[in-house]
């Protein structure tokens, strides 16, 4: 593509008819037509601006100063013309437009020859894209500004014939918030240029034509239509004023640092389904006494197992045990219900049941004697990490009957009730 400054000055000079008639006195003046003032489409005469990249002296600065005083080019936004940079399609369609708009084409108003108006139509003809697309740019930015003013003018309708259902308060709400659509409205933005063109051999590219605000005009769009939407609704039947938050308001995070309880119950931790299995050990301090490392301690230990649910019923839950002593080979199952009290990091219980205890009998040693006892217990339980706890218990076993040695009794009556005390330990981890 040519030169802008050659393109410009060549177009400039056959178009207005003016550079010749400035330097040559030969010239005939224009008929008086010419410089009448346009009634029509014209575009009126700009202020000569000075630009920063064509210094006094430069060889087309008269021709410059010339086109941008009959508004044909405004240069680009920093005050430069950017002479050396090619001219785009899109810029020499805006020129043309520009031109045809001013009347300037007229072959008896510009003193134009012939030639001269079959070298301009060509250049239009080589931009006549251009020059529709940019026409319908320009139309349809005017038939929504158009549509946009029809529906604010229907929409300030609407809310005048609800001044006598509606509130002070709501009245002034929707006021203020079509003074703020009317503020939008009148700030949208000049058409913004197009994408840059192919750079050429002498320069960068130079900005495209310009392009009509399309998304500006959607969004505005939608915004009237949903504040008509609101105000074609019915008004209230009082003058209460309801004020709708329409911004998400984001739920509040606390944040505790330090040892902060955790309000997960024991006896069902979240992220389980409340089934749990453990093992345990306990110590029991009545009757015989055990050794413990080759020492005789107070008591004697037994292990054992534990299942259970955190929650079966109204609160409560179920747990099973079954315990084995080594120093008589005593085995020994319970099964109680469990309560707990309150939730936190440690979570006391309750509970009672109901157990069988199978031993060797006290009055055949070669035979095995059951006997039954209620058990009552009282804990406390503890989370560790995921899914394990540990609790700590007092169990108290009330033997209905004395036949067996797991009773654990000094007593040789088989019918005696006795009550046995003991302290067990364990681990729980829950599904």
């Amino acid at each position: 593509m040519r030169n802008k400054y050659l393109m410009i000055a060549a177009t400039m000079a056959l178009a207005l008819g003016v550079a010749s008639a400035q330097t040559d006195p030969n010239v005939a003046p224009p008929p008086a037509d010419e410089t009448a003032t346009p009634t029509t489409t014209a575009t009126p005469a700009a202020a000569v601006t000075n630009f920063t990249d064509i210094p006094a002296g430069h060889w087309a600065k008269d021709a410059v100063d010339l086109i941008v005083k009959r508004g044909l080019i405004q240069g680009f936004p920093d005050g430069t013309f950017r002479g050396s940079e090619n001219l785009t399609r899109y810029q020499a369609a805006l020129i043309f437009a520009r031109l045809l708009q001013s009347g300037g084409l007229s072959a008896p108003a510009a003193g134009l020859s012939a030639t001269d108006l079959a070298t301009i139509t060509k250049g239009i003809q080589d931009v006549a894209t251009e020059l529709a697309a940019l026409s319908s740019r320009v139309d349809d930015l005017e038939k929504a500004s158009t549509a946009q003013q029809a529906s604010i003018t229907a929409l300030e309708t609407q809310i005048a014939g609800l001044s006598g259902g509606t509130s002070t308060a709501d009245t002034a709400a929707m006021t203020a918030r079509i003074d703020a659509l009317e503020t939008a409205i009148q700030n949208i933005p000049a058409p913004a240029e197009g994408p840059a063109g192919p750079a050429g051999a002498d320069g960068a590219a130079g900005p495209a034509g310009p392009a009509g605000p399309a998304a500006n005009v959607d969004a505005l769009t939608a915004r009237v239509t949903a504040l008509e939407a609101q105000a074609a609704a019915p008004a209230p039947s009082t003058s209460t004023t309801t004020t709708v938050d329409t911004t998400t308001a984001a739920a509040p995070t606390t944040v505790v640092v330090g040892d902060s309880p955790d309000t997960t119950m024991m006896a069902a931790p979240e992220g389980n389904s409340g089934l749990y299995f453990g093992i345990t050990t306990a110590a029991v301090f009545s009757g015989a006494k055990g050794t413990v490392f080759g020492r005789s301690v107070p008591f004697v230990s037994d292990f054992g197992a534990t299942v259970g649910a955190s929650n079966v019923l109204f609160g409560l839950g179920v747990r099973a045990n079954v315990d084995y002593r080594f120093a008589d080979k005593t085995v020994q199952g319970d099964v109680n219900a469990i309560y707990t009290i309150g939730n936190g990091r440690f979570a006391p219980y309750v509970g009672l049941g109901a157990g069988l205890v199978s031993s060797t009998s006290r009055t055949t040693p070669a035979n095995k004697a059951s006997d039954y006892y209620i058990n009552g217990v009282v804990g406390v339980e503890s989370k560790l990490i995921g899914g394990i706890s540990s609790f700590a218990e007092f169990d108290g076993k009330y033997y209905l009957s004395n036949k067996g040695v797991g009773t654990n009794s000094t007593s040789a009556v088989t019918t005696a009730r006795t009550f046995s005390p003991a302290i067990k330990l364990g681990l729980k981890y829950y599904f």
